[in-house]
Formats: structure tokens, C-alpha cells, sequence
């Protein structure tokens, strides 16, 4: 199947028109009128996971966050850019990402995260006006929890290594918030629609203590095992719109693994 058809399945799942307007999704590196017999996918795109999606023979990487945010003045081996892109064109693999477009997604970041917690009556934080469904989650508990029990079920369900509980670890949780990723300025959202505790990853230090102070448990997890979560789920939807199998890569640094590859 050529690029530029995978692109436009996987576009029609998931338009471009869903990210934030400081976003850069899409195609980053390759050519739109390639062959491709396999997809790998990844959050990050660095030298070594283009490398790995060539050596899989996949001749696309998908990743959640672009390689590329800013303007290039040149393109360089001596650059975290410029060795990815060195990388991927040596091994021929095309890059692409799916960014802020996925994180609003009805069945994207905040939707799966919330799901894995088990939360019911899911809703977003920040409804879209592009169409999407929103940044962010809100959702209930079937049955509360303390905060200090919250620990146990983040690292079991999304598989965390990496985060920091604030708050009265008694306090018992009915309604929790989330924001994959750096969402720190969505509190005020989760306290005005009730929630009790927000989760979060790249909390800055007035962030949180305006949100204590307003009377939120705060949950600041690391920004990328946050969002990791949700790649099984991405994968199944690559799958399913183009039919070709997803390979999925974990980074050199990621400290966890998802099983199956």
C-alpha cells in the first residue's frame, strides 16, 4: 500500500483537523508515493527507533509525538533531529505522527487512560470545538477508593513506574480527572466539574500548590509512561484501518514493556 493511502486511512480516523493549532502532526519524513508492507510505532522518534522499524522491515514509523515542532534551518547529523532524520532515510523508513489529534480523540489518550482506571460516565475536561471529542477525562468510580490506594492501580493498569501522589492519602476518591500528557493547566476544570483528584504529568511547583490549596489530590506522573498507555490502543486502530500489521517499539529508555511486538 502506498504512503499516502496509509495516511489518509489513518487520517480519516484520526483528522489532523483534531490538533491543537501549535501542533505539528502528520507526515515528517518519507516519501508519500512509497511502498509500505508493515508499520512500527512508537511514542518518540529518535535514531534508534527508525533504525529498529527498518531492521522490522517496516518502512513506516508512527509515533505520538512529531519529530519535528519548530522550523529547520538545516538538517544535520550532529542534532537529535538531524539523526533521526539521517536514521530514517538510511533505512528508508517513513515518519509520521499522530499528536495532540490522538489525545483528543473520542477513542484516543484521555479516553483510554480513563477506561484502563475503570472510570464510568467519561467525559472530557476541555470539549473540543474542531469536532473531537476533547482534551482530557473526567469520570466516576463504581465504587471509592483512598488516595493512597490509587498507587497500586496506576502501576498495574497503566503500567507506571514513575510518579508522585499529593494529598491526604486517607481521602477517599469518587471522581477522578486526568490529562495525558502536560495538562497542568486543565486543574481548575477538574475542580470545577468535581473531581477529587487530577492526574497529570510536568506539574509545575505554583501549579500544584494552587490546586492543593484549592482542595485537589494531585497525581504528577512522568510524561511519557503516561501517555505509553494508550499505544496498544493506537496500534489496534492503524491495524484495523489499513490492514498491515503494527509492530510496536519500546524506547532504550522506556522502563517497561508491552509484551507483545
Amino acid at each position: 500500500m502506498k504512503l499516502s493511502e496509509i495516511i489518509a486511512r489513518i487520517e480519516k480516523r484520526i483528522p489532523k483537523s483534531w490538533a491543537e493549532s501549535w501542533d505539528n502532526p502528520g507526515l515528517a519524513v518519507g516519501d508519500p508515493g512509497a511502498e509500505i508492507d508493515g508499520i512500527a510505532l512508537s511514542l518518540d522518534a529518535t535514531a534508534d527507533t527508525a533504525s529498529a522499524a527498518s531492521a522490522l522491515g517496516c518502512g513506516l514509523l508512527v509515533t505520538h509525538h512529531p519529530l519535528i515542532f519548530h522550523p529547520l534551518k538545516s538538517v544535520v547529523n550532529d542534532s537529535y533531529v538531524g539523526r533521526t532524520v539521517f536514521s530514517a532515510i538510511r533505512g528508508g523508513v517513513a515518519i509520521y505522527s499522530a499528536h495532540t489529534n490522538w489525545d483528543s480523540s473520542p477513542e484516543g489518550v484521555n479516553f483510554v487512560l480513563a477506561s484502563l482506571l475503570g472510570l464510568e460516565n467519561i467525559a472530557p475536561l476541555s470539549p473540543s470545538e474542531s469536532g473531537a471529542w476533547g482534551m482530557g477525562a473526567i469520570g466516576e468510580l463504581t465504587v471509592p477508593i483512598r488516595l493512597g490506594e490509587l498507587s497500586d492501580i496506576l502501576r498495574e493498569r497503566w503500567r507506571l513506574a514513575n510518579f508522585t501522589v499529593y494529598g491526604d492519602g486517607e481521602r477517599l476518591l469518587g471522581r477522578i480527572a486526568l490529562g495525558g500528557g502536560a495538562c497542568q493547566e486543565f486543574w481548575p476544570e477538574a475542580l470545577s466539574l468535581g473531581a477529587d483528584c487530577f492526574i497529570t504529568s510536568d506539574i509545575a511547583y505554583h501549579h500544584r500548590q494552587e490546586a492543593l490549596d484549592a482542595g485537589l489530590s494531585l497525581v504528577s506522573t512522568d510524561h511519557g509512561e503516561m501517555e505509553r498507555a494508550s499505544l496498544p490502543a493506537l496500534r489496534t486502530v492503524i491495524e484495523c484501518e489499513t490492514g498491515l500489521p503494527v509492530r510496536l517499539i519500546e524506547e532504550k529508555n522506556a522502563p517497561f514493556t508491552h509484551g507483545r511486538v
